[in-house]
């Protein structure tokens, strides 16, 4: 019986010993390492996070381009039928309205991103913002427009309507904007494919 309460506790301080000096190798690398982690992770966070936002949002915008001129309307309905004045303004409003939504919810996404470490990253980030809330304004005078426009226009010829409508989503005077500009750049920067999404 003696023998077996030395082995026992022969067994348990070899067992408490072994648990403390595995505790204490475990411990001493995890610190080192963990500071270089959560710098590599704060470098690659905002490019997730604008990545993640970008394609939630807006990839798929370039399918409203056909709205922007004349010319790019005319050549939306070649080969296909126009669908009437009346239905055309309506697929107008609507691609300007969407856009302007999905606008508005990747501003709000940008916004709520405050753990912002990287300058560059920031800087961006309150320029993108800014260039987005002035464009969301811009859509909105747009979308107004359309809206002002009279029923009795719906009489006009094809190419008449697609004029007045184009006149009435005509940038307002002196309206400069970067937003686009900043996203191609942050894009390229995050390599961001932003051909072919629908």
């Amino acid at each position: 019986m003696n023998k077996n309460k030395v082995i026992t506790l022969g067994l348990a301080i070899a067992l408490s010993i072994g648990a403390v000096a595995c505790t204490k190798k475990t411990e001493t690398p995890k610190t080192e390492p963990k500071q270089e982690q959560s710098t590599t992770t704060n470098d690659n966070t905002y490019s997730e996070y604008y990545t993640k936002h970008y394609n939630e949002y807006l990839s798929g915008l370039n399918n409203y381009m056909g709205y922007e001129t004349v010319e790019s309307r005319n050549k939306m309905f070649e080969g296909k039928e126009y669908p009437g004045n009346e239905t055309y303004l309506t697929d107008v409003k609507k691609a300007y309205t969407d856009s302007k939504d999905k606008i508005q919810s990747f501003v709000d996404a940008l916004k709520k991103n405050t753990d912002i470490t990287d300058e560059k990253d920031k800087k961006d980030n309150e320029a993108l913002i800014a260039e987005g809330e002035k464009l969301i304004a811009e859509l909105d005078t747009r979308i107004k427009k359309l809206g002002e426009v009279p029923k009795d226009a719906y009489t006009k010829t094809k190419d008449e309507f697609m004029n007045m409508v184009n006149d009435a989503t005509t940038a307002t005077k002196d309206f400069k904007n970067d937003f686009n500009v900043r996203l191609k750049e942050m894009n390229t920067r995050f390599d961001i494919n932003t051909k072919d999404k629908k």
